[in-house]
Parts: C-alpha cells; structure tokens; sequence
C-alpha cells in the first residue's frame, strides 16, 4: 500500500559547499516544518526544484556523466554494480522495477525519478539483495512518488543519504542509517528477524503497522532530537534510534488491531488498510477524524477518542493525544464512508493478485490532500476540498465529485476518469 502523502515542499537551504551532505552546527540548521531544510542551496551537487515539472533537476553547471535506467534494470545474484559520481535519472518506458539481487553501491551521485506513472518503477532490493549509498540524493523529477521496497531477507546501509523515496520493509530486514541521512520506512506487520538501526538521522519518519492485537504506544515527541527503541512488537526485531530529529509518526491499522496511543500530544498520522478479501460486502464508516478545514498536518487534540471499525474488526484510541490527518485505503469486498474528517490521502488499491471485487468510497464534508483511485474502484466526493491531486487510474476507475473544491490537479491514465456531477449522491 501507498504510504502517507507528505506534501512535497520545493525549498532548499543549508548543507556543504563542496555539494556533499555533512553535519550541521548547530543541529538547528535542519530543524522546521521543511521536510528539505537541509538542502543546500550553494552545494554544486545538490539538487534543485523544477518549478515547470513540480520535482527536482541537477544544477546547469553539474558535469557529472548522466546515466538513465529503465524500468527492469537488474544487479544479478552475486555481482557488483558501483555508480560513483553519476546523475543517474531513472526514465521508465515501461512499468517495471529496478530489481537488485546483488549489491547496488551509490556514491556521490545524484538519483532522479522521472516516471509517467505513480509507481510505475520501484527500487527493489531483493532477498539476498545489498544496497549501499553514501553521500548521495535520491528525488522525484516531477509530480510522481518515488516508492522503494526493501524484501524479506534484503540488506541496506545508508551514510550521508538525503532524499524522499518512501520505504517500505517485508519480511526481515538488516538496515542501518548513519551520518544524518533520511529515514523514511514502513515497517508492516509480517515484520519478523528485522534489525534497524539509526543513528543522527536529518529526517526521520516510521510508519508502523503492527500485527493482529492489541497494543498501547506512547509515541516520541516530533521535532525534536531523541533517543527511542522497539524491542517487543515483532517477533526478533530490534529497532534502535539515536540522536535523530524525529518528523513524523504514522500508525496504520490493518483488520483485527487495536491500537492505544496515548501521553503523545505532539500529534500522528493515522492510517487504516479496510479490506475483506472473500465475497460478501461490508459497509465501514469513519467520522470526526481530525477537523475538517484545519491546516494540512495540524494536530488536533482529543482527552478520549475511539474509532471503531468492526466491519474489520479493528480500531484506535487515543488519549491525551493528538491526531494530524487520517488516511483510509479500501480494496476487496468493502463500502467505505467518510464524514467529517482531514484526509491525507485516501483511496482504492488494486494491490491484491486476482482479486475482481471493486470497492467504493464516500467522503461528505472533509478535507483531503489527495485521492488514488485504481482496480477499477469508485469513489463519490460531496462538499470537500481536495488540496493537492486526484490521481485516478485503470479502467473502470472513477471519481465523481459534487460541489469539490480545490485548488487541485487531476490525473487520468489507462482508462481512469473523474467525473463532476451537477446533482448531490453517488451515481450507483
């Protein structure tokens, strides 16, 4: 599943002369609301903002030899493959990954994604799988997500690492992160034999998905520096933090958890996977979550909420805490409906092989970053606000949008379509 949307903010400011990423002093130098406050804007090989594509570009006086992959690029099983001093742009013409069996080595070079599609070509790092970078940038070239999946039994190591893909971890993982680089990861439930560790990272953002139960967290506080350890969640897993500028907290909720946060004022994003994969519908409802108008990402306190979800038999509480924005994915044999609520982003997957039911969408009266409609999914939008992009995908896939308001980009592909309507109710 898609990760949280973190809107992307097109700004740069601090960093080495030389274009290299080093530490800051003070630390404050990368402390603020900009994901990128510690992008320099003088270092000749860092990148910058694009405003004609809404991504990043290489600097006109960057003579790095350029290098493009396509989409099914490989490292094989038992080989190495070093970029060193590159500008390598990853320009897919067809949708499929860059698979990495071997040992994938990056240094002081700078990765840009240029796809035609959210999704369309992933970095994988495959079982048995090692991927090194050190003192390198990795961004989108314009408006699509760059997306990274770390398999089970993959290993990664990042020193001097900067940039936005949004990781995501299976299985077992062997990770490390040093020299204030970026961490940015999903940790799912399947987790197991996983060994993370982070040490000074500039931007730190987990999304946990724990597995079936129930669990009460007490969550760090976001912007600051901190220490912090999970020992207990996953079977022999052991994540370990230090000294890192800690972002952002997701926690996302999957059928049959039930997840405490409390004491955790700071805020968090959180996220629901609604799904039943055998015949026969279910109808789940989400109202009141976070407040609809409030500012993307603004934290919104509660004494004592519950959220309840038993058509999947999941739900959260939160006490003396507060919620930034909600995100709801559906697929399979679901009805979903939004009232009231800020949605970071919100939508219906086609993730599952071979699954043919199509799921829909409500949403009256919300605030929503941005809408992905795929599988042939439907989704009906009355008197909401949609800030960023409606990105709808696949045939059979249709918004259909009553008094909707923006300002927002649409985006069709591969037979998708949004649909505005003159008259309020959803058209099935």
């Amino acid at each position: 599943m898609a990760p949280f949307s973190k809107r992307r903010s097109l700004h740069q400011s601090q960093g080495g002369s030389d274009g290299q990423i080093v530490a800051a002093s003070p630390l404050a130098k990368y402390e603020g609301a900009d994901a990128w406050a510690f992008l320099d804007s003088e270092g000749p090989l860092a990148p910058i903002p694009d405003p004609a594509t809404g991504g990043y570009t290489y600097r006109p006086g960057d003579t790095r030899p350029i290098v493009t992959l396509d989409g099914g690029y490989q490292v094989p099983a038992g080989t190495n493959t070093t970029f060193a001093n590159k500008i390598i742009i990853v320009k897919p013409v067809q949708t499929k990954d860059i698979e990495v069996f071997g040992t994938l080595t990056i240094t002081n070079s700078l990765m840009l994604w240029q796809q035609t599609d959210s999704y369309q070509t992933e970095l994988t790092i495959e079982k048995g799988g090692t991927l090194i970078i050190k003192d390198s940038y990795a961004f989108s070239g314009n408006q699509y997500w760059v997306y990274w999946e770390y398999e089970d039994g993959s290993t990664v190591e990042f020193d001097h690492f900067v940039g936005e893909p949004w990781t995501v971890q299976h299985g077992s993982l062997n990770y490390s992160a040093i020299n204030y680089s970026n961490v940015w990861i999903t940790l799912v439930s399947q987790s197991h034999d996983t060994r993370i560790q982070v040490s000074n990272a500039l931007s730190l953002r987990f999304e946990i998905k724990p597995p079936a139960g129930t669990y009460t967290f007490k969550l760090p506080t976001q912007r600051q520096w901190a220490d912090w350890t999970l020992s207990d969640l996953w079977p022999s897993t052991t994540i370990e933090v230090h000294d890192s500028y800690i972002v952002d907290w997701d926690m996302t909720l999957t059928p049959n958890v039930h997840v405490t946060v409390q004491d955790s004022p700071s805020g968090f994003g959180l996220g629901w996977e609604i799904y039943k994969m055998s015949p026969g519908y279910v109808t789940c409802e989400l109202k009141d979550v976070g407040q609809f108008g409030a500012a993307y990402d603004e934290p919104i306190y509660y004494e004592d909420m519950t959220w309840d979800l038993p058509c999947i038999n999941a739900s959260m509480t939160v006490k003396n805490s507060a919620v930034e924005t909600t995100a709801p994915y559906v697929w399979g044999y679901v009805h979903l409906k939004v009232f009231d609520s800020n949605l970071a982003d919100t939508g219906i997957s086609a993730d599952e092989p071979g699954l043919t039911s199509r799921a829909t969408e409500e949403i009256y009266d919300s605030s929503i970053l941005q809408i992905f409609d795929s599988g042939g999914g439907r989704i009906y939008v009355e008197n909401s606000q949609i800030a960023d992009l409606l990105d709808v995908r696949d045939p059979g896939s249709v918004v259909y949008g009553y008094g909707v308001t923006g300002p927002y980009q649409v985006l069709e592909s591969g037979g998708g379509a949004y649909v505005s309507l003159d008259k309020a109710g959803p058209p099935w």
